[in-house]
Parts: C-alpha cells; structure tokens; sequence
C-alpha cells in the first residue's frame, strides 16, 4: 500500500507556478508560429504580383522600342530622301545661276545706252522722293511720294523695266513741283498743333495735340502760314503749327499776304523751306534769357530797379531844390530856410558884425552841413553800378564751372549742349552790363546836380565873404 504524504502548502504553490509558466510559454510559442506563417504568405502573394507587374511593364516596354525603332528607321529614310532632293536643288540652283548670269548679260547688251538712261530716272525718282516727303505741295498731292516709291523699288529690282507712261508720270511730277513753286494758294486742310499740357497717370506734363481745319495760305514750297501761325509739312503728320509764334514784325507781314486779293504784297520768305523760320521762333525771348541767369541774375536786376528808383528820386529831388536856389539867388535879401542858399544867407544875416575869418568859418559850416542832404543816396547808387558787373562776372564763372563739370560727367560729344551752357553763363554779365551803364549815368546826373548846387553855395559865400572884407575895410 502506498503511502501518501503531504505535501507543504509552499511547495505547492511554487510547483503550481511553475507548470502555469510552462502551459504559457507554450501558448506564445504556437502564437508566433500563427504570425510568421501569415507574413511569409503575404510576402509571397506581393512577390508574385510584382513579378506580374514587371513582366507587363517589360512587355511595354519592348513595344515602345519596337514602335520608336521604326520611327527612326523612317527618320532615317526621310533624311535620306531630302539629301537626294537638296542635292538636285543645288544643282538645278548652279543651274539656274548660270542661266540667269546669260541673261543679264544679254539684258545689258541689250540695253545698251539705256541702262545709264535708267540710272538717272531711277537716282532722279529717289531724289524727288525725298524732297517731297517735305515739301508743302504734297498736300494737295498726298499720293505723289508712294508712287515715286514704287517706281524705284521696280527699278531696283533689275528684273522689271519702267514703262514709258512711268517716266511721263515722273516728269509730270518734277514739272508740277517747279510750276507750283510759282504760286500762293489759299486752301482749307487739316493742321496739328500742341493746344496745351495735361498730367498723366504718373504726375508727369505731357503736350496736348490737337487737330483742326484750318485755312492755309501756301507760298510756293517754302511757307505755309495760317493767322498768326507758320505750318511746316511732314509726311507722317501732314501740316504742323510750329510751337511759337513769329514776332510782331513777321506776323504784320503775313496778315498783309493773307489779307491781299492782287497786287504786290512784301513777305519774308524762307529760302530754306521752314528750316530758318523753325530756328528763329526757338530763339529764347528776353525774358526767358533772364530766366538763365537765375538766382544771381535776378540779384542784378532787382539792384538795377532799386538803384533806379533811388537815382530818379534823387534827380527830382536834386532838381528841386535846384530850383529853389535858383530863385533864392535872385533874391539875396530874403533868405528862406526851405532851400540850402537861404538857410546860408540866413548865417550871414545873422552875423552881421563878424569879421571876415569868423564869417568865413561859419558860411563854410553851413555849406558842409548841406553837403550830406544833398548828397545822400548818390554814393549808394555808384556802389551798385561798380557792384553789377562783379555779380555778373559771378555768375559767369560759377555758370562756366558748371558747364565743365556737365562735360566731365557726360562727355564734350555734343558741341550745342556745351555751347548752351556757356550762352548760359555769359547771360549774368550781360545783366551786370545791362544794370551797370544806365547806373553811371543816373550816378553822374544825380551827382552833378549835386555838385552845381554846392558850387551855387560855395560861389555865393566868396561873394558874401569879399562883401564883408570891404565893408571892414571901409570902417
């Protein structure tokens, strides 16, 4: 019979532990085992579809390359086919060259004398159509240019020959030109002008042109006048108003022409079909010329004013008083204080019993104290007869330093622009010039008024002074 024992409660429980961790570990591993299996399936079932995949793209792939391999082969043979057909080109081109070469040297010998013929009407059609893109009297023949133009375009061609109704026409043109030279004509036609100024989109001035009918009085092809304006011809624009106006003297001319039925009429005629009357009205006016002086330049003139001012108030004032001594003279007896001759007669009144030195003394003080009220403003007015010039040549100087420093930075390429900066700065010393000859002359006419009247009083107090000798020496 076997005998049972008992086992402890501890080890038990530890031999229970131990046979739940095996039953686990057991479990764990049959699970990982599920797990792999699924991913080696899976791995399998993508493998063979990218084999799928690969093999279709390879199957492309060889289909494109046969595809693109025949394209190439016909390339191949297109090429080919063009040589053959750009080799029988060039030689039909030689071919053709040679032929061609025959012929003109049978054109020229057939021509002749007539080619030179051909020269000159072709030279003489250029010429006449230069010559009309400005001139007036293509505005009643506006198509005359286009088809000198292509008269000479054909000739220049050397394939096409100028028929003989072509050179008719040409002459018909050249006779018409000369004949209208000879004639004024009055006519209505469309005319350009710059009506104004207005600001853009970007704040800048830009010119307004307008267009209108106007009523055109043409002499021969050298001017084209219209009221007080001048009109000159070009072909893209037609007639356009110069941008000034001419003088008074030009515009009375011209009213006259435009006013006249018959007869005879003077006009200033332009020889040069616009190009002096365009020259003239850009001639700056004076005052715009006073304008470069700028700042300097109107420091001139602003003493020129005041020493003008002062000088024709001291002559007047100077004349006066002249005047009034003048009149004192004539009246030795009574003295006025209201003029310097009275108020010096009045110290020697007043000192009767002076002798001759003393008297002396006092009509020479008198004199002196004259001496500042009549010369007062006079020595200012000569200060800015000497100063003028001195601004002027100022001016001049930092004008020219200007002028050197543009030709510095840019260059002495354009001879109008440097001359202009020099016009420029020579236009101060013409003010310093302008102010300073009129000023020595107000200086001396004041000044010598001046001096008359002190000579008035010096003269008057020797006599007064001889007077008083003799009566001392009486007593």
């Amino acid at each position: 019979m076997t005998k049972l024992t008992r086992k402890p409660a501890g080890l038990r429980l530890l031999t229970g532990a131990i046979l739940f961790s095996m039953a686990l570990g057991v479990s764990n591993v049959h699970a990982q085992a599920l797990d792999i299996n699924q991913i080696l399936s899976a791995v399998n079932s993508a493998s063979s579809k990218d084999r799928s995949t690969n093999a279709a793209r390879e199957k492309a792939f060889n289909a494109e390359r046969t595809r693109q391999q025949g394209r190439l082969n016909a390339m191949k043979n297109e090429r080919a086919r063009q040589e053959r057909i750009s080799d029988q080109l060039d030689a039909q081109f030689n071919v053709n060259k040679l032929r061609i070469e025959e012929l003109q040297s049978d054109l020229a010998k057939e021509l002749g004398d007539l080619k030179e013929l051909f020269g000159v009407i072709q030279q003489t059609a250029s010429e006449a159509q230069e010559d009309y893109k400005t001139s007036l009297i293509s505005v009643h023949y506006p198509d005359r240019a286009e088809n000198l133009r292509l008269m000479v375009a054909k000739m220049a061609s050397l394939t096409d020959l100028v028929s003989i109704d072509e050179i008719e026409d040409l002459w018909f043109q050249l006779q018409n030109e000369m004949t209208e030279q000879g004639k004024i004509v009055k006519f209505t036609a469309p005319v350009t002008y710059i009506s104004g100024q207005e600001e853009d989109e970007e704040g800048n001035l830009v010119n307004v042109v307008t267009t209108e009918d106007r009523e055109i009085t043409r002499v021969g092809v050298f001017s084209a006048i219209t009221g007080d304006d001048i009109a000159t011809f070009d072909t893209d624009q037609g007639l356009v108003l110069l941008d000034r106006q001419m003088p008074a003297y030009f515009k009375n001319s011209s009213n006259d022409l435009q006013n006249a039925s018959a007869g005879v009429t003077s006009f200033m005629l332009d020889p040069t079909k616009g190009g002096l009357l365009t020259a003239l009205v850009q001639e700056p006016s004076i005052f715009e010329k006073v304008q470069e002086g700028k700042i300097v330049g109107y420091v001139i003139i602003t003493l020129g004013i005041i020493a003008f001012l002062i000088a024709v108030f001291r002559i007047l004032v100077l004349s006066g008083v002249e005047s009034k001594v003048k009149k004192q003279a004539k009246d030795m007896q009574r003295p006025s204080l209201s003029n310097p001759l009275g108020r010096m007669l009045k110290v020697y009144q007043d000192n009767p019993h002076s002798d001759p030195e003393s008297m002396e003394l006092k009509l020479g003080e008198a004199i002196l104290k004259e001496g500042p009220k009549l010369n007062a403003w006079i020595m200012f007015i000569k200060i800015i007869a000497v100063v003028a010039p001195l601004l002027g040549l100022l001016g001049t100087v930092t004008g020219m330093i200007q002028t050197f420093q543009a030709i510095t930075l840019f260059g002495a390429g354009d001879p109008q622009t440097m001359a202009g900066g020099i016009s420029q700065a020579l236009v101060t010393t013409v003010l310093g010039l302008v102010v300073a000859i009129p000023t020595v002359f107000l200086h001396w006419m004041a000044a010598s008024r001046a001096k008359r009247i002190e000579d008035t009083l010096e003269e008057t107090a020797s006599g007064l002074i001889a007077e008083q000798f003799k009566n001392q020496s009486k007593l």
